[in-house]
């Protein structure tokens, strides 16, 4: 090799060494990987989950799970963070403001996902089950992120879209443009021991957001109630771990007794089986 050849060699030899530096991983791709499910069963649309209620006789038939997953942070063993770029794809979308995912468990078309066992019914027939991106996946040991929409995405996408023209994710799950995004929703069917059937609703999102008349944060920076709970998992594998939703946790301590309204006038007009929560704070559930 001549004297040039090896110097220009040399040269980019270290280049390289000095962007990926020495005996360091280069970043790769990861998928952080989500489910569901109940005392170990996975939680599907062909599959009834049984044992719950205040006597553990109530069953659900689950018909649409789905969660904004934001602000998803790496450390690695020492505690330090680990950089991670994330996709933009259909279920991702990163913007100067924020990045925001989602994770939707259910389809829209077999057993209880079907749209007639839910009166209610809204799911989609798109699925999707990770977050992807890039980072130095075996350096990562712990994880964290924050259930729902960043308060900055959500004002800057509410304040130039429409709820059809918003880009996707963000053009599901929103109350309405008056009141910004539910960051967890969670429909099902419900059976009691005496095979009285009702639904369930579980909608967590962000409240007092903006005027009654106007847009979500066209006033404010941030909703008064911000219902964006933080998950973190301080020991986590990318190549063999995955994040489940506890569908047992989530449901413990409710009564499984849900009004009942008047089709017409949506006053209420009795108590049946269902359960009901939409991040009101006069609501029981």
């Amino acid at each position: 090799m001549s004297r040039t050849l090896k110097n220009k060699f040399m040269v980019l030899l270290f280049n390289s060494l000095a962007v990926v530096g020495c005996g360091q991983q280069a970043p790769s791709p990861f998928t952080l990987q989500f489910a569901a499910a109940l005392n170990g069963s996975a939680a599907t649309c062909e599959q009834e989950l049984t044992g719950l209620g205040p006597t553990k006789q109530h069953s659900i038939g689950v018909n649409d799970l789905r969660f904004y997953v934001s602000n998803l942070q790496f450390k690695n063993s020492a505690g330090e963070p680990v950089a991670l770029t994330l996709d933009s794809n259909e279920f991702q979308l990163n913007m100067e403001s924020g990045s925001v995912a989602l994770i939707d468990l259910m389809g829209n078309s077999t057993g209880s996902c079907a749209p007639t066992a839910v009166a209610f019914a809204e799911g989609t027939a798109r699925t999707n089950s990770v977050v992807s991106g890039t980072t130095l996946v075996d350096e990562v040991a712990a994880i964290s992120f924050d259930v729902g929409v960043p308060q900055a995405v959500m004002k800057s996408v509410i304040g130039v879209n429409t709820p059809e023209g918003a880009p996707s994710p963000m053009s599901e799950m929103y109350w309405s443009w008056a009141s910004g995004y539910r960051h967890f929703v969670f429909n099902f069917a419900v059976r009691d021991a005496m095979n009285g059937t009702g639904d369930g609703y579980l909608h967590i999102g962000s409240r007092n957001c903006g005027p009654p008349s106007g847009r979500a944060l066209s006033d404010r920076t941030a909703c008064e109630f911000l219902n964006t709970p933080q998950f973190s998992a301080p020991q986590f594998n990318l190549n063999t771990n995955k994040v489940t939703v506890d569908l047992g946790a989530l449901l413990a301590g409710l009564d499984f007794i849900a009004p009942i309204y008047d089709p017409k006038t949506y006053m209420v007009i009795g108590q049946g089986v269902g359960v009901e929560c939409h991040s009101s704070p006069t609501q029981p559930d």
